[in-house]
């Protein structure tokens, strides 16, 4: 028996489908393949907690330095920052007198306070004693006529021998009176060996005037020949001491500029002009 003959659509039908299955082919593996998801992280079994914990107004106020801690603070600093002495006051006059002590520092404290413009006057008497220095007519004529801004006194060698040094005191005072509120230094002699105590009595009775104890700040001079007396090169040591002593004590006032630390500004004495009675 004879077969019909194919249909045309279903020819078309054949094809259509061929050429979309291709296509779709073409389309698979062209396409670009979705990268994997990232694997998600591993869990942990602790946790981290972070606390922050604000003060109370209370606890900062309690922390804070109160304005009076921090002031004593400023205070403290400053009072531990070094201060550069004063230089000394050019032009003021000094007059220095006593024993052949004074004349061994003399000198050369002469040349020292000279070298930074001041007038320096030395005045000494070698076999001289406190009475002639206390009465007499030598230290007021002195002040009269030199009219010092301080004056420095070194005076005792000669009495170191004396069994009773208290006797001492009322003439001690005297010359400090016929100052006339001058300032004033006492200059410890340096000791040698004898020692009867007039040094301390003269620290302890010589106010207002200042006492510059020789033996603590400038302790061991080498002596000369008679084994009492500093050597020239100790005397020029000693100078310079008692230039940076004077340096570090002057405290200058507007009425005083030689004003030294420690001393209240005392009103002339009117009658410590007058010459004494020598006793």
């Amino acid at each position: 028996m004879k077969q019909p003959p194919e249909r045309p659509y279903h020819a078309a039908f054949s094809l259509a489908v061929l050429l979309l299955a291709a296509v779709s082919c073409v389309a698979c593996s062209s396409a670009t393949p979705e990268p994997a998801p990232a694997p998600a992280p591993a869990e942990t079994s602790e946790v981290v907690r972070t606390t922050v914990t604000t003060p109370s107004p209370e606890a900062l106020d309690a922390s804070a330095p109160s304005p009076q801690d921090a002031g004593g603070a400023a205070d403290a600093a400053a009072e531990a920052a070094p201060t550069a002495p004063l230089e000394l006051p050019k032009g003021s006059v000094v007059l220095h007198i006593g024993d052949s002590f004074a004349g061994a520092l003399g000198v050369p404290l002469n040349e020292e306070l000279r070298s930074r413009g001041l007038v320096s006057h030395l005045r000494f008497k070698t076999a001289s004693f406190i009475p002639n220095w206390a009465g007499g007519y030598d230290l007021g004529a002195y002040i009269a006529q030199l009219k010092p801004d301080l004056v420095l006194i070194t005076l005792g060698a000669n009495e170191m021998a004396m069994k009773d040094p208290t006797l001492r005191i009322p003439l001690i005072k005297k010359i400090v009176k016929r100052l006339n509120g001058t300032p004033c230094v006492w200059i410890a002699t340096p000791l040698w060996g004898m020692d009867n105590g007039l040094m301390d009595i003269v620290r302890d009775n010589s106010a207002p005037c200042r006492f510059m104890d020789t033996n603590k700040i400038h302790p061991g001079m080498p002596r000369v020949s008679d084994k009492i007396h500093p050597t020239i090169a100790a005397r020029k040591i000693w100078a310079k001491v008692v230039v940076e002593w004077l340096q570090k004590e002057r405290e200058p006032t507007p009425e005083q500029i030689w004003h030294l630390k420690g001393v209240p500004v005392a009103a002339p004495d009117a009658d410590a002009g007058k010459q004494p009675v020598t006793p």
